[in-house]
């Protein structure tokens, strides 16, 4: 667990709110709102926000450097910062199911010396890159990402699906009454819902998950 700000969030949160990419924001004049498919856009709005995918491959400048560095507590209440350097895995853009996913690889922690089997793990995150969706995001996520949208700071694209590779030990499942271990179950079955409404094979989805096709 990881004390933020006077709150505390698990493991599995903070990664969610340190890999979340926040990208600014910018309004549609109101004669282009007209033209909006409604099918998208169902509520009368003064206002539709948007961001270019320049803004948002902004996002990963750093992180593709450095990595993007993510609290960590240990069960002996020690805590680290382990960093995650993103890689492409896939994307589909151009059609109403745009989608990214990144595979995110850990490279080093802070301070060095740690032995842990978690920080070993590895995460394919599932990302929407439609505007229109930031708004109808999971229920269970609305109180506790410190990264949820606010006035003027961007919009958040947290992943609506997660997946983990080589995940050994309890950092990320181990507290709160077994909620962690089912949300990462129901960000599992999310990509995997979102992947057969594609109709699509995912290489990387299929070798976490341990799908092997002859």
């Amino acid at each position: 667990m990881i004390s933020n700000g006077g709150s505390t969030q698990s493991n599995l949160e903070c990664f969610i709110d340190c890999t979340t990419p926040v990208v600014p924001s910018q309004s549609l004049p109101k004669t282009a709102i007209r033209n909006l498919n409604r099918l998208w856009h169902p509520w009368d709005r003064e206002t539709v926000d948007f961001f270019t995918l320049g803004d948002f491959w902004s996002c990963y400048d750093e992180w593709s450097v450095y990595g993007a560095g993510v609290p960590i507590g240990l069960s002996n209440k020690e805590t680290v910062v382990q960093y995650y350097v993103p890689y492409l895995s896939a994307i589909q853009i151009f059609t109403s199911n745009s989608s990214l996913t990144s595979f995110r690889y850990p490279i080093y922690h802070i301070p060095t010396g740690r032995t842990v089997k978690d920080l070993s793990t590895c995460f394919l995150t599932y990302h929407t890159l439609s505007s229109s969706f930031q708004d109808m995001g999971p229920e269970e996520d609305t109180g506790s990402s410190e990264r949820k949208r606010k006035e003027g700071e961007g919009i958040a694209l947290p992943p609506f699906g997660l997946v983990t590779y080589k995940m050994k030990g309890s950092v990320w499942v181990s507290g709160e009454s077994g909620h962690n271990q089912e949300r990462l179950m129901s960000l599992l079955s999310a990509a995997d819902s979102w992947l057969k409404q594609l109709r699509v094979q995912h290489h990387d989805f299929n070798y976490f998950t341990g799908i092997r096709h002859g």
